[in-house]
């Protein structure tokens, strides 16, 4: 149409029917069944007969909202809260500025789109996002709430290149991407504290250089907190930790692993032949008796040690895990720590698995040899 103009809050102008593709463009959209998708005034003109080179004056009311919207203004854009956050597609026209959603390289479009973005990151920092009341609601010190809100003036205006920084920052997936969203959030609650919350978010887009800086001093502020040295340290007190935890699996049974060798030459001298004294049975029974409580209550104990190896083995690797997740781009400088925690574990259950297995032969042998000297009585 030429010669637009926003009247009576419709959209009203000139149009020349200047081919037949627009004549029957024209003629399906005056048509009665369009009429509650595109409802129109026709001032000058015959909607029944159109043919090229007819001239009509149209009046554009609100068009459905399935269909998109006609607005005169940008804040007459915004006032569809699913359009402002981003949380639907909407087809749109501003008259003010004859920009339309289908001109995505427009300014307009792309500001949108940012802000839709933004929306979108700063989602994954806040607590939720309530996409009935288009609310972003913060977990700091209670309920904080940043209804997305903002004017026309707030979006033109708004820092750009801080906002894409910020975004990248809050969407960058690595190690540190939970801290960054916990920073993040801690630096939106911290800059509108005292902002009523429908000024919120359109003082977060006005002071978006201010809200990215706050966010890059609290990331350096975590950053040094989080260094290779400090993280090189709580390798090693865990390591320290848990090889005195192993050790104290062998020190804990160091007196029973002592009594196999005394045990041993006490069974070996004190059996004796039934063939002088048929009493000395009894004797050997009794001796061998010993032998199998002993090695029972050492397997028992050896059992229970090796029990406690596996359980100190998932907290290595439970701390393991955590590391690499939270510190993946050092966490290969440290693998040599968990490496040797591992090794020394392995070490251990190896040694109670021979010392079981010492025992059970001993107790084999004690038991062949009492077979040997008692069986004339069996």
């Amino acid at each position: 149409m030429t010669s637009r103009e926003w009247r009576d809050n419709r959209l009203c102008g000139e149009l020349i029917v200047r081919d037949e593709a627009t004549a029957s463009l024209l003629e399906n959209l005056l048509a009665e069944d369009s009429a509650n998708d595109y409802p129109c005034i026709v001032e000058d003109g015959d909607p029944d007969n159109v043919a090229v080179g007819d001239s009509f004056t149209l009046q554009f009311g609100a068009v459905r909202t399935a269909v998109g919207l006609v607005v005169p203004d940008i804040q007459g854009l915004l006032r569809s809260t699913e359009l402002a956050a981003g949380t639907a597609d909407i087809s749109w026209y501003v008259h003010s500025l004859d920009a339309a959603s289908w001109e995505e390289e427009s300014e307009l479009c792309l500001r949108l789109q940012t802000v839709k973005r933004l929306v979108k990151a700063l989602e994954g920092a806040a607590a939720i996002f309530d996409h009935r009341k288009a609310t972003l609601v913060f977990l700091q010190k209670g309920r904080f709430d940043v209804p997305i809100n903002y004017s026309d003036s707030d979006l033109m205006q708004f820092d750009q290149a801080a906002v894409e920084k910020l975004i990248a920052d809050l969407e960058l997936k690595d190690g540190h991407a939970a801290q960054r969203q916990e920073i993040g959030a801690t630096a939106v609650c911290e800059l509108l504290a005292g902002v009523s919350p429908s000024e919120r978010f359109s003082t977060l887009l006005r002071k978006a250089s201010e809200l990215y800086q706050r966010f890059v001093d609290g990331y350096k502020l975590f950053a040094s907190s989080f260094s290779f040295e400090k993280i090189r340290d709580q390798a090693e007190a865990l390591r320290i930790e848990y090889t005195g935890k192993i050790h104290k699996t062998l020190s804990d049974i160091q007196g029973q692993l002592l009594g196999i060798p005394i045990s041993t030459i006490i069974v070996a001298t004190q059996f004796k032949s039934i063939t002088t004294d048929p009493g000395n049975l009894w004797v050997n029974s009794a001796i061998l008796a010993g032998a199998f409580i002993f090695c029972v209550l050492l397997l028992f104990s050896l059992w229970n040690q090796y029990q406690t190896l596996e359980v100190i083995t998932q907290e290595v690797n439970r701390h393991e895990a955590i590391m690499k997740k939270d510190s993946s781009d050092i966490a290969g400088r440290l693998q040599n720590v968990f490496g040797s925690l591992h090794n020394r574990i392995t070490l251990h259950m190896g040694i109670l698995i021979a010392v079981g297995a010492i025992a059970t032969i001993g107790l084999l042998i004690a038991a062949a040899v009492f077979w040997i000297l008692c069986s004339p009585a069996f």
